[in-house]
C-alpha cells in the first residue's frame, strides 16, 4: 500500500424533497430526508482508501455530533484521522442544506464552518508525515490561503502536489505554478481561465492554456467522454467507460482519488487517468456518494473483463 495525504473538507449533506420551494414566510411539507457524509476532501479520502492506498487525512470539524460521526466513518474506512482537528472557536461541522422540488431542481445553502479553521500552521504540523507520503491531494472547500501554503511547501519539499480545483474559486497568485497535477472538470477548467460556457474554446486548448499558466500536468475530466491530458510532451484524450449513469454526484471526487492512487503506485500518466476513469464510471452507476464509491476489486474486475 502506498501512502498518500488528502487535505480538505468534511461536511454533512442534508437533503429534503418538497413539491415546491417555499417563498418568504411559507412552510411547506417535505419528505425523503437524508443526512449523508460529504465534503470533497472526505469523499476523496474515502475513495483513495477504497482504491488501496494508506490514507492520511487532514481537516477540521466541529465539537458536535456531526464531528463525532466523521471519526466513525474514518475508522470504518481505515483512514488515519490523526490530523482531523476539532474547532477551537465554536464553529460547527460543515453542512450543506439541499432542497429538491418535484421538478428535480435544487436549492443549496452551504456553510463550510469549521473547515475554514484549517490553517497553514496545521499544515506545518503535518509536514513530517507529508514527507512520508507519495503525494498530497487538495480541493477548494477550505481557506484558500491554506491551499496556497500547502502547494508552496510541497513544492519546496519535493512532494508531489495534486489540486482538484473544485468547487471553483479564484486561486491566489502562484498556486498553479506549484501544482504537479490539476484535475478540473470542463466547467472548472474554463473558469480557471476566466472563460464562459459561450466561449468557443476546445478542451484541448483550455488544458493547454492552464498548462501555460504553470501547472505541470493538466487533466481535464470530460464526464462520460473520459479525460484530456496535456503537459510538455503529451496531448491526448483517454476515453471513459460506457455505463448507464444514474447519479453523477461524487464522480469527480472518485476520479481524483483513484488517479492519485495510481500515480502513487508508479503507473504511467495515461494508465493513472484510465484507472481514474474506470473508478469514476463505476461510481455513477449507483445513487449517493459514499455509497457509490467503488472498491479497488470492482475497478480491477471491470478492467479484466
Amino acid at each position: 500500500m502506498k501512502k498518500i495525504a488528502v487535505i480538505g473538507s468534511y461536511a454533512v449533506g442534508m437533503t429534503i424533497c418538497c413539491d415546491h420551494f417555499p417563498v418568504g414566510g411559507e412552510t411547506v411539507p417535505g419528505n425523503k430526508f437524508q443526512a449523508m457524509h460529504g465534503g470533497k476532501g472526505s469523499n476523496q479520502a474515502v475513495a483513495a482508501a477504497r482504491m488501496g492506498a494508506e490514507v492520511l487525512f487532514g481537516s477540521c470539524v466541529g465539537q458536535d455530533s456531526f464531528g463525532d460521526q466523521c471519526f466513525k466513518l474514518y475508522e470504518q474506512e481505515h483512514i488515519d484521522a490523526t490530523y482531523v482537528k476539532r474547532s477551537q472557536t465554536g464553529q460547527s461541522t460543515g453542512v450543506g442544506l439541499i432542497y429538491v422540488n418535484s421538478e428535480g431542481e435544487n436549492e443549496i445553502v452551504i456553510d463550510f464552518a469549521a473547515n475554514n479553521e484549517l490553517t497553514p500552521e496545521d499544515i506545518e504540523a503535518m509536514m513530517p508525515q507529508l514527507k512520508q507520503c507519495e503525494l498530497v491531494l487538495m480541493q477548494l472547500e477550505i481557506d484558500l490561503k491554506t491551499v496556497a501554503y500547502t502547494a508552496k511547501r510541497c513544492h519546496e519539499e519535493g512532494i508531489l502536489f495534486v489540486l482538484n480545483p473544485a468547487p471553483f474559486r479564484e486561486l491566489p497568485e502562484g498556486v498553479l505554478e506549484n501544482c504537479d497535477y490539476v484535475t478540473p472538470n470542463q466547467t472548472e477548467a474554463r473558469l480557471l481561465l476566466g472563460l464562459t460556457a459561450a466561449d468557443q474554446c476546445s478542451d484541448e486548448e483550455v488544458a493547454r492554456q492552464i498548462h501555460e499558466k504553470g501547472a505541470q500536468n493538466v487533466i481535464v475530466t470530460l464526464g462520460e467522454g473520459g479525460a484530456m491530458i496535456v503537459n510538455d510532451t503529451l496531448c491526448m484524450k483517454v476515453p471513459g467507460i460506457q455505463v448507464q449513469a444514474v447519479d453523477t454526484t461524487g464522480a469527480g471526487d472518485t476520479f481524483s482519488a483513484a488517479f492519485c492512487v495510481a500515480l502513487a503506485e508508479g503507473r504511467s500518466l495515461e494508465d493513472a487517468v484510465r484507472f481514474g476513469n474506470t473508478a469514476a464510471g463505476l461510481a455513477v452507476t449507483k445513487y449517493g456518494v459514499i455509497e457509490a464509491i467503488p472498491y479497488r476489486r470492482d475497478v480491477e474486475n471491470y478492467s479484466n473483463q
